[in-house]
């Protein structure tokens, strides 16, 4: 008696074969609205289809009409789904990894301006300390306030500086990069022929990188200074930090008007000290 009425519950639940497509075809029915679902959902349709009954004709006929229906929703909805999440998800990935490199490139940048304030490259007062040096200089492309070049420079393998609107700059990787001392009288400058004040130079220093304009999707601009002070700003087509005709001023993250639209880089907190801020011991 058991036997008979578990046989007949039986009888009335759906074949395994049944349940595979009924999911099959929910699936990529739902991928429709929520497309992270698409590639999944395709997947499983296509593995449906191999594993879907031949017989009876009856019932071959009823799978493969939901598995038409459920490949003609997966095939709508993987562009969908590429459309919608992984181009852009690819694309912000991009613009990501350009920013990272920007930003490391400022901190190499600082880093030089570190080794030439230890090794004092540029002394003009002869107390050890060495003045901050412009890109130009940093490079090796021109000498130390038109006076000695750098041998080896504290930057190697960089393009030549070309001019720009805010003054000097070089151009890599989708973005501009530019370096301001000090100048007497007070502010900064990037231009070489400036009167800077090397003695605020040997503790002081602002640097920008913000997007060239060659490249699509970069929408930050970046500031670094001596302290390793990182902050970011929004830049936009065709006048906000943006290509060689409307990059930043030296003050941008400075002045009152404009550094309320700086913020700091991923929380990154600035250091206390200084490298080489204090002349290292003779012996």
């Amino acid at each position: 008696m058991s036997t008979a009425v578990a046989d007949s519950r039986r009888a009335r639940l759906p074949a395994a074969a049944t349940l595979r497509t009924g999911l099959a075809l929910a699936l990529a029915l739902l991928s429709l609205p929520f497309s992270k679902l698409a590639l999944p959902a395709a997947l499983f349709v296509f593995l449906s289809f191999l594993a879907a009954p031949v017989a009876p004709p009856s019932v071959k006929q009823r799978h493969r009409a939901a598995l038409v229906v459920a490949t003609l929703a997966s095939t709508v909805a993987v562009p969908l789904f590429l459309v919608r999440d992984a181009m852009p998800g690819l694309v912000q990935g991009g613009t990501g990894a350009a920013s990272q490199r920007a930003v490391s490139r400022l901190r190499e940048f600082e880093f030089a301006e570190n080794a030439a304030r230890r090794s004092a490259s540029l002394d003009p007062d002869n107390d050890h300390i060495g003045s901050a040096l412009l890109l130009g200089e940093l490079t090796g492309e021109t000498g130390m306030r038109n006076a000695a070049r750098l041998t080896p420079p504290l930057l190697e393998n960089y393009p030549r500086v070309e001019g720009t609107h805010g003054g000097p700059a070089l151009e890599i990787g989708g973005y501009w990069f530019m370096i301001c001392l000090p100048v007497v009288g007070g502010g900064f400058s990037s231009d070489p022929n400036a009167h800077f004040d090397d003695e605020a130079a040997e503790r002081r220093f602002v640097a920008y990188a913000w997007p060239s304009g060659r490249d699509p999707g970069f929408e930050r601009a970046y500031f670094i200074d001596e302290h390793e002070n990182i902050l970011g700003a929004e830049s936009a087509a065709p006048d906000l930090r943006f290509g060689a005709s409307a990059g930043p001023a030296c003050d941008d993250a400075l002045a009152p008007a404009t550094r309320e639209d700086w913020r700091p880089w991923r929380g990154k907190k600035p250091r206390a000290t200084l490298p080489g801020d204090v002349p290292a011991a003779k012996h």
